[in-house]
């Protein structure tokens, strides 16, 4: 004798059933739907955001071969953070936007509009130092943090902030292509 389709026995039954596959074919489902969403988002979205490659800004390809830069391979976090410091110091209004009210149209409006290379490799090793006019020590990355705010007219950035993070880094490659040691004094002109 067969049970009428809404008995509440029949009805038991397929809510058991359907939380039985509820609850295999649920997590199996989130994780193909995430899985896909990570190929997408660093295979085929495009997007800037979810690349860790840094733009290649002009300039960056002569300073790669002119500071050896290659020696710490073609990619890596060393070299993109170098890369990243190159376009702080070099194109600081593009990268470093959050920190400054300068724009491109002003004359001083990066960096290297003030400091060389070799500046900030010699101010890197010289940092750490104490400076009477504030009768304390400064490290170079408040330095940095304070070029940001007094020379361009902006605002300072933590000190964990790639904007001074990086520019570290990129000074660190300088002076090391140049063997500079702790306390090198810089050719005066």
């Amino acid at each position: 004798m067969q049970q009428p389709a809404h008995s509440p026995a029949v009805l038991r039954a397929r809510a058991a059933r359907k939380e039985t596959l509820s609850a295999t074919v649920r997590p199996l489902l989130c994780t193909v739907m995430l899985l896909l969403f990570v190929l997408w988002v660093h295979l085929g979205s495009g997007l800037a955001t979810f690349s860790h490659q840094t733009r290649t800004e002009p300039g960056w390809d002569d300073f790669r071969e002119a500071y050896q830069v290659d020696n710490f391979g073609r990619d890596g976090y060393f070299v993109r953070a170098v890369q990243n410091g190159y376009n702080l110091t070099h194109h600081t209004p593009d990268y470093a936007w959050r920190f400054t009210r300068k724009s491109a149209t002003d004359a001083n409006n990066s960096c290297s509009s003030c400091h060389s290379n070799e500046d900030l490799a010699y101010a890197l090793v010289n940092g750490d130092r104490f400076v009477p006019e504030l009768d304390r020590r400064v490290s170079f990355e408040e330095s940095v943090m304070r070029c940001y705010a007094k020379h361009l007219d902006g605002f300072v950035p933590t000190i964990y902030d790639p904007a001074v993070r990086d520019v570290r880094i990129f000074a660190r490659m300088v002076a090391h292509h140049l063997q500079l040691g702790e306390g090198s004094l810089g050719v005066s002109p």
